[in-house]
């Protein structure tokens, strides 16, 4: 099919505001704010910390710079963007997009922010530029998943360095010969490995590829090269990362048709703050947890029934820190369980030393079960053996936040005060979501981050 874009350059720097689908723009504003909560959140994680002290950054402010999220203080652009990218996917609670397999708000929402200073944005200039960055997210996806996160790639920061490459690009209003060269410099900076989940560096991951973004649109506007053909030469993004895998090239013939954004998995914000692997299994443990009125110590068995995609996140089993739990469906399982959900409390060391959190996990067995073997979008049927020989059983078939069962502004605001809560002035909490709600109607971004900083004066 035909589009109105027939290549990148096109339809990243030609699409017009009114080009997206209402749904589509609306989608993109409920995600940016979303990622703003959980920035917040990961703000007074384990990990801000050694990042402000590695950086240099968080006891100073750059003179127009970006501000860092969960502070006062602003930062230079590429710092700004790694760090707030960082903290963004710290607690992996931010949005995925399937079929890229990635957390694309985490990478996006920190590159356009940190440019919006220097690029005169309005608040529209910066959701089209995130659907544009959604769009790539997709189609790179599409064109090399499963293959190229089966081989063992995270593509929040393979895909990512791309994607934000081309929203800044476009954000920066380059022309298409620069945004060209900065496809090539995000390709050669794209990287990330899965054998880090369940660490500090996972998170990292998605700070380097918001800050590849930023720096190869940068470059690329000093007119620095790249190679034209950076995606598609023999020694280029895609067969590379793809280990000679077949690569589906005519996703590429198809920017905005139809858009990532409205797709049917384009993006699914996120109602626990672990992997997306384990959300319908937490789903469904709930409600059997309130089938059983409670009686967790009565369970002899429990069985998580998952699809062959799941075992590829979930290599944790006991975790051994907190950031360990949120790849172990055993984990996330149990505390299900005994809590009716799984919370930002849950992957803390307090909860991962919990007396009743072993017993559960040793009665856990995860495995693939043929009713949901090749779903796509993670669903699990989780089945309880009490001590008397009852079977309590639950299918979920798709997550709380996929587009289908998408957050109301209700449970986002709640989302929203609870990632808050202890970060900003209480009083100002409600503002910021409003803001962020507001910014596809905002002049430029200084009213958001005037809500967003932490000074009592900003108000």
């Amino acid at each position: 099919m035909a589009t109105k874009w027939p290549d990148l350059a096109s339809f990243a720097l030609g699409l017009a505001h009114d080009d997206i689908p209402r749904d589509g723009r609306r989608k993109a504003v409920d995600a940016i704010t979303d990622a703003i909560a959980c920035g917040l959140a990961g703000s007074a994680s384990e990990i801000a910390g050694p990042m402000l002290r590695a950086l240099g950054i968080g006891s100073r402010n750059e003179p127009g710079g970006a501000l860092l999220l969960g502070s006062e203080h602003t930062a230079a652009a590429a710092d700004a963007a790694l760090y707030n990218g960082t903290l963004i996917h710290a607690l992996n609670y931010d949005d995925v997009t399937h079929p890229a397999y990635s957390h694309p708000s985490a990478v996006l929402v920190p590159a356009l922010f940190a440019l919006a200073g220097e690029a005169g944005a309005t608040g529209q200039d910066i959701v089209s530029a995130y659907v544009v960055g959604i769009e790539v997210f997709g189609k790179l996806g599409r064109a090399l998943n499963t293959a190229h996160y089966r081989a063992g790639w995270h593509a929040t920061s393979t895909f990512g360095s791309i994607a934000a490459a081309v929203a800044a690009a476009r954000l920066l209003r380059l022309t298409p010969a620069q945004l060209s060269c900065a496809i090539g410099i995000g390709a050669s900076a794209s990287s990330g490995l899965r054998a880090n989940f369940g660490t500090m560096t996972k998170p990292l991951h998605a700070g380097y590829a918001a800050r590849n973004g930023v720096l190869a649109a940068r470059l690329a506007r000093e007119d620095f090269t790249a190679s034209e053909e950076a995606l598609t030469h023999k020694f280029g993004f895609a067969p590379v990362f793809n280990g000679g895998e077949a690569i589906r090239w005519d996703e590429f013939a198809h920017w905005g048709a139809p858009f990532e954004i409205t797709s049917e998995y384009g993006l699914a914000l996120k109602p626990f703050p672990s992997c997306a692997a384990t959300h319908t299994a937490i789903e469904a443990a709930a409600a059997l947890r309130a089938e059983i009125g409670g009686t967790v110590d009565r369970i002899r068995d429990i069985r998580a029934g998952v699809a062959e995609m799941s075992l590829e996140p979930l290599i944790h089993v006991t975790p051994k820190a907190p950031l360990e739990g949120k790849f172990s469906m055993h984990y996330c399982v149990a505390n299900a369980l005994l809590d009716g959900t799984v919370d930002l409390a849950t992957f803390s060391e307090a909860r991962l030393h919990d007396p009743r959190i072993a017993p559960l996990i040793a009665r856990t067995r995860m495995e693939v079960d043929d009713r949901v073997r090749h779903d796509s979008e993670f669903a699990s049927v989780v089945t309880l053996t009490m001590e008397d020989g009852r079977r309590h059983e639950k299918l979920v078939p798709l997550a709380i936040g996929k587009p289908a069962r998408w957050f109301s502004r209700e449970r986002l605001q709640q989302k929203f005060a609870d990632c808050a809560a202890g970060i900003l002035p209480q009083d100002r909490v409600h503002q910021a979501f409003e803001s962020a709600q507001a910014l596809d109607r905002l002049p430029s971004l200084d009213p958001l981050l005037r809500q967003l900083s932490t000074t009592r004066a900003a108000a």
